[in-house]
């Protein structure tokens, strides 16, 4: 016998090796009895994803499926145990919801057929939960709706006692919603809902959730919120809340457009403002007196002499608003102001007339542009109007042409307003009653 081979048959007089070797040996006889001659088992796979083949209405119809994504089915089969118990084996298998019956917007009801991936499948599909399923068809569509708070008030009013909040104002007025053509229609607004805590005296915001509303008071389905960046939104807005402090405060009229050297209107008139106070909300620091209008001096005709009156309608302005007659909120109030024209002395300057030559010498000509004067109009005279001896003391040298308007490329015959150049004084007419026709010569 040759040496390798009493090397070989040495294992079999050795115990321990041939104890090794038989315990392998009934290992691996054992897994395949248990491969080959093991039971059949039946198990039920849940909640597998149906696939809605839906590609050829997109391309033909631009129909999309709604809902799809959440359809499943639980499939029932039979086969080998290592096989069918496998996590791998729902990847082999297919649900598909037929879409060939479809041919036009709606809710469709399509078959479902639920088979093998590989083409020779250990294992037998035995039963499906579901042989159909309902899946709406429609046209994609966005649209922009309203945006309504719904706030809850816990302990109290939303603001302190002293303190009154202007209406709750959403961080958009509207958002987009998107998804079937006839759910999207049909959403009247976006409701945000909110429960906060009352007695507030400083500006504090809150997130609100929101909540799709339809005409009939129902949700709509398969409606999404889109975002302010396009990306689809989280469900929740901001509110936007401004506290203001309630005070007492006189009204007051602001005069714009005073004759140079004026820095108040009390030199020209008097006025009264009825009411002569009111409740204003102050979300900064509270003052003592309100600005309710703006009256343009060129708007007041010193020739009525008497009085004129005014009507404002008071919204707000930044920081400050005014309260309501009836509520604890910001409001409108109707501001009546009547002014009373002080005693003013008038003169009458005569103007050059055209065929003097008469060229503005002394007025800063900004494009380098030379021109001479053509013609005053019909006017001969202007009528200037202001306080004691500094009317009488106006000449025609105080008249000026206002070339602001002229533009470089300016040219031919055109039109300049006359104003007079005098602290104290000033054209007792509208300005586009005086104007100059000038000539621009290059």
């Amino acid at each position: 016998m040759s040496k390798s081979n009493r090397k070989v048959t040495d294992i079999f007089y050795n115990n321990r090796a041939l104890l090794i070797f038989s315990v392998v040996a009934a290992v691996i006889i054992w897994v395949v009895v248990a491969v080959e001659f093991s039971p059949e088992t039946q198990i039920t796979i849940r909640n597998v994803p149906v696939r809605v083949a839906s590609t050829s209405l997109t391309d033909s119809m631009q129909l999309e499926p709604f809902g799809a994504e959440n359809l499943t089915v639980d499939i029932t089969v039979v086969g080998k145990r290592y096989i069918v118990e496998d996590d791998s084996l729902v990847k082999d298998i297919d649900a598909v919801a037929n879409t060939g019956s479809v041919s036009k917007a709606g809710t469709h009801r399509l078959n479902v057929e639920v088979g093998s991936v590989s083409t020779r499948p250990q294992y037998e599909i035995v039963s499906y939960s579901v042989s159909e399923v309902e899946v709406l068809f429609d046209y994609y569509v966005e649209r922009q709706v309203p945006v309504v708070p719904v706030v809850s008030i816990e302990n109290g009013e939303f603001a302190a006692e002293g303190y009154f909040a202007e209406n709750f104002v959403p961080e958009a007025e509207k958002v987009t919603v998107y998804g079937p053509k006839s759910e999207v229609e049909s959403v009247m607004q976006v409701e945000a809902f909110a429960t906060v805590e009352g007695n507030m005296k400083e500006n504090d915001g809150f997130t609100a959730s929101m909540r799709l509303v339809k005409k009939n008071g129902d949700t709509p389905r398969f409606v999404g919120i889109k975002s302010s960046n396009n990306g689809v939104s989280s469900g929740n807005i901001f509110i936007n809340t401004v506290i203001y402090k309630e005070s007492s405060a006189l009204s007051t009229v602001t005069f714009t457009n005073l004759p140079a050297g004026l820095e108040n209107a009390d030199n020209l008139v008097e006025y009264h403002i009825e009411p002569a106070q009111a409740v204003f909300g102050f979300s900064d620091e509270v003052t003592e007196t309100v600005s309710v209008g703006t009256i343009n001096f060129n708007e007041l005709d010193f020739k009525k002499g008497g009085k004129q009156e005014f009507e404002f309608e008071y919204t707000g302005k930044e920081g400050i608003v005014v309260k309501a007659d009836e509520a604890d909120e910001p409001g409108s109030k109707t501001f009546t102001v009547t002014v009373t024209l002080k005693a003013l002395e008038y003169s009458s300057i005569p103007l050059p007339v055209a065929d003097e030559g008469y060229v503005i010498k002394d007025v800063s000509n900004k494009h380098h542009l030379r021109y001479e004067i053509v013609s005053y109009g019909d006017k001969e005279n202007v009528s200037v109007c202001g306080f004691g001896d500094k009317v009488y003391s106006v000449t025609r040298d105080n008249l000026r042409l206002d070339f602001s308007a002229v533009n470089a490329d300016a040219s031919g015959e055109i039109e300049v307003p006359i104003v007079l150049v005098e602290d104290y004084c000033w054209i007792d007419s509208a300005p586009e009653d005086y104007t100059a026709k000038i000539r621009i010569i290059r």
